[in-house]
């Protein structure tokens, strides 16, 4: 048993990096499918870590469905591995699906308690789903800040952040809702979110970007029906507070933050 668990680690590590750094081997990805699924059906190493893997190759392919029904299938055999709930909860968030974002950031975010490392990761995830005060919350672990190299500027985001939207009376319900209202917007429309993230522009706005295979000009029209969307849904959006944009999957640029592991 030891050999599969060997591999699937590995696969494992491999498809992360290829998510991290946004790219990938098509032969070398399904070869992994090939191999994860093979192992699956013999039940032997760990089926959890086979799903999760599969959950990531499902990323990269831009199969939104597959993804989501392999990393359901990952947390049902696993519910407390904080590998699983982690990457989880990150495959989430750069899914466009908040609701699972949250569900999987939380749960992981509850065994992180007496980790300082798993802390920052924790708090990361539920950034990205625009929990703010829980990511801070979560940093509060002993010793957590103390992690992060100076060039991190992620504790001033978090705290210029939290300050920025609580000034300004947006409470965490709120940007869970107009996250929620936004992407589905963007699934309306016909297209995949293919990556997802939070940024932090100027000194006084936040940009949620969300990446899609489609043209500028595509990304333009689908901008102008988040919009509309927004300002119909909702007696107010805070557009001079954040914004919520599409962007063609070619301009996505990694940043290099790791997903738990």
């Amino acid at each position: 048993m030891n050999l599969p668990k060997s591999a699937t680690s590995e696969w494992l590590n491999e498809v992360i990096d290829m998510t991290i750094t946004a790219s990938g081997n098509e032969f070398r990805i399904k070869r992994i499918e090939r191999e994860a699924r093979a192992l699956l059906q013999k039940n032997a190493g760990q089926p959890e870590m086979c799903w999760l893997v599969l959950s990531f190759i499902a990323f990269l392919q831009g199969n939104r469905g597959d993804c989501i029904r392999c990393v359901e299938a990952a947390s049902a055999l696993a519910n407390h591995d904080v590998t699983i709930l982690g990457n989880a909860a990150t495959l989430m968030c750069d899914l466009g699906e908040p609701e699972l974002g949250v569900k999987y950031a939380r749960q992981f975010a509850a065994l992180s308690h007496s980790d300082p490392r798993l802390a920052i990761n924790a708090a990361r995830a539920l950034y990205g789903v625009l929990l703010f005060e829980e990511a801070a919350d979560v940093m509060c672990v002993r010793n957590a800040e103390s992690l992060l190299s100076q060039d991190d500027g992620f504790l001033r985001d978090l705290s210029d952040t939290i300050t920025l939207f609580q000034t300004a009376g947006v409470h965490a319900e709120l940007r869970q809702a107009l996250l929620e209202s936004a992407t589905s917007i963007v699934h309306a429309t016909g297209c995949e979110i293919r990556r997802a993230r939070p940024v932090r522009y100027l000194e006084c706005t936040m940009r949620y970007e969300l990446f899609v295979e489609e043209s500028a000009s595509q990304c333009a029209s689908v901008n102008f029906a988040i919009a509309e969307g927004l300002v119909e849904g909702f007696e107010e959006a805070y557009p001079e507070l954040i914004t919520f944009v599409c962007r063609p999957l070619g301009s996505f640029t990694p940043r290099g933050i790791s997903i738990e592991i």
